[in-house]
């Protein structure tokens, strides 16, 4: 083989070496962006349902009291 044959696969390596690279690190950043979007969907996901289970439990324990009230004052009349 010549010198310049060697010169263009050496060329020819290096671009293709260079191109995988490329779409490599494209696809990464791709996959990065569609984890994180996964992510913050599910730990918003997550925090509206300790909210909501938050308000249920206020609101069972404002009805608990609100009985214990009314057997209170049955009991007193």
């Amino acid at each position: 083989m010549s010198k310049w044959e060697w010169i263009l696969y050496a060329a020819a390596a290096y671009i293709a070496v260079m191109t995988l690279v490329r779409f490599m690190r494209q696809r990464r950043n791709a996959l990065t962006t569609q984890l994180r979007k996964a992510f913050d969907e599910e730990h918003a996901r997550a925090l509206e349902a300790m909210k909501k289970q938050k308000r249920r439990d206020e609101e069972e324990k404002r009805q608990t009291v609100f009985e214990q009230m009314l057997e209170k004052s049955r009991d007193a009349a």
